[in-house]
């Protein structure tokens, strides 16, 4: 009997402690994360080969608004950045086609935002190599 009521008090403090948890995570759900994602592309991100696709993946799944991506060119490089307009999101995704023009490390930029008018809210960074 006694192995009973320690394994029912063992489940209900289980049930307790991850109740607890949960219900805390309420306060973050407005939070949205990127993530980037290159899965789509052929073959790697090059000056030579045409469009490189960049997706940003927006989480938590069936988050509405806007993400914009910006591609910073190389320190080295005296090339402008390449700003990808905001596109709603569809499917938690985003996805921007990049022709990039120089050779180096190019800074991928995501933005999100609820809509086009108001501040970003989430911003995510990853760093691209671009050879020739």
């Amino acid at each position: 009997m006694r192995r009973v009521l320690l394994a029912a008090l063992f489940v209900a403090c289980s049930v307790g402690f991850v109740a607890i948890p949960a219900g805390a995570d309420l306060s973050i759900q407005n939070s949205v994360v990127l993530s980037f994602d290159f899965s789509d592309n052929s073959v790697p991100a090059s000056t030579s080969n045409g469009p490189f696709n960049v997706i940003a993946d927006v989480l938590p799944a069936h988050t509405g608004g806007v993400v914009r991506m910006v591609a910073f060119a190389p320190v080295a490089a005296s090339e402008p950045n390449i700003v990808c307009a905001y596109q709603p999101v569809q499917q938690s995704q985003v996805e921007c086609s990049f022709n990039f023009s120089a050779d180096g490390v190019w800074q991928i930029r995501a933005e999100y935002s609820t809509d086009t008018k108001s501040a970003y809210s989430s911003v995510s960074v990853t760093a691209l190599r671009v050879s020739n």
